[in-house]
């Protein structure tokens, strides 16, 4: 549960995404109640809160549930995520989400915004179609598969859409949990890139950008010409095992 200065996004969010796209505004007040319904103890930790782990992130019995507040003081794209040891293992297994904080100083104005979380899955057979994480591969970084928002190749088969001269903005959250990522989109050039969401840090003149795990950057693409854009985690490797996809451009 979340409350208080938060509102839907108004965004896209491809199906597979391990957990839900969270919005809020800089400077209200964020009230949150993580509520354990299940038969671990997990926790939750916000990359956007700067509060105290051991009181916030603290691990939650069965049945049991914790209540904590926080300003996102800083804009931006982030990761929250489980923060039970071993995290390896649960972020491994999926235990993550994004929270996008929108500046006090807007940006400018998007026609068009997408949520994408890039993660990867290290798998092991557990009978039939049944998978479970593989902790050994995750140690190893032996990723079976590196993914947006939690499918391989899923916007190959359903494309981002946009329209020529319109200003699309990416969130892109590298949930890792051990990758870099190189984010670019094939023929096109990045308008602006927003390392924080703050406006006045904005760097123009960059095809590819670097984001590290556990970090978010802001991305503006404005595209001259129809055709269909791939947009991509340019280590080859991570590319050809899941990190790609497109986005349709139309007239």
């Amino acid at each position: 549960e979340i409350a208080s200065g938060v509102h839907l996004p108004a965004w896209h969010l491809g199906g597979g995404l391990p957990g839900p796209a969270l919005h809020v505004r800089q400077g209200p007040p964020v009230n949150l109640t993580f509520v354990n319904n299940g038969m671990m103890r997990p926790s939750i930790y916000f990359h956007a809160a700067q509060v105290a782990p051991n009181v916030a992130s603290r691990s939650v019995n069965p049945g049991e549930k914790v209540q904590f507040s926080f300003i996102a003081l800083v804009p931006g794209a982030f990761v929250y995520h489980c923060g039970t040891p071993p995290v390896l293992q649960h972020m491994g297994n999926g235990m993550y989400g994004a929270i996008i904080v929108d500046p006090a100083e807007p940006l400018p104005v998007a026609d068009v915004n997408y949520v994408l979380v890039q993660s990867e899955w290290y798998t092991q057979q557990v009978s039939g179609t049944q998978m479970t994480g593989d902790y050994q591969k995750m140690l190893d970084v032996r990723p079976d598969e590196v993914v947006f928002n939690g499918v391989a190749f899923q916007y190959n088969d359903h494309p981002l859409t946009a329209k020529v001269g319109q200003r699309v903005r990416l969130y892109v959250v590298d949930a890792g949990p051990n990758l870099a990522s190189a984010f670019h989109i094939i023929g096109g050039m990045f308008a602006a890139v927003y390392p924080d969401a703050d406006a006045h840090h904005a760097l123009t003149g960059a095809s590819t950008y670097p984001i590290s795990p556990g970090q978010g950057v802001v991305f503006d693409a404005v595209f001259q010409q129809p055709g269909r854009y791939p947009f991509v985690d340019h280590s080859m490797r991570a590319m050809e095992i899941g990190a790609a996809g497109l986005l349709e451009v139309t007239p």
